[in-house]
């Protein structure tokens, strides 16, 4: 289930960091006048996938740690 914009309820593409308020590309547009300083639903779940690989890299270690 994607995201949805606080305003319209349409299936969000942008967010303000830092935070949940979502924004379809229409809503962004019309209440931001730079959507550049939005951040992308994409480019937040692609920070969160690398997080989550770091977290699982650095149990790995401490397993091959205690194994050892």
């Amino acid at each position: 289930m994607g995201k949805r914009c606080i305003i319209c309820k349409e299936e969000a593409n942008y967010l303000i960091k830092n935070t949940n308020d979502f924004y379809c590309q229409e809503c962004a547009e019309d209440n931001f006048g730079d959507i550049s300083y939005l951040i992308t639903v994409e480019e937040q779940a692609k920070q969160l996938k690398q997080m989550i690989e770091e977290k699982h890299r650095e149990e790995e270690k401490e397993e091959d740690l205690v194994v050892e």
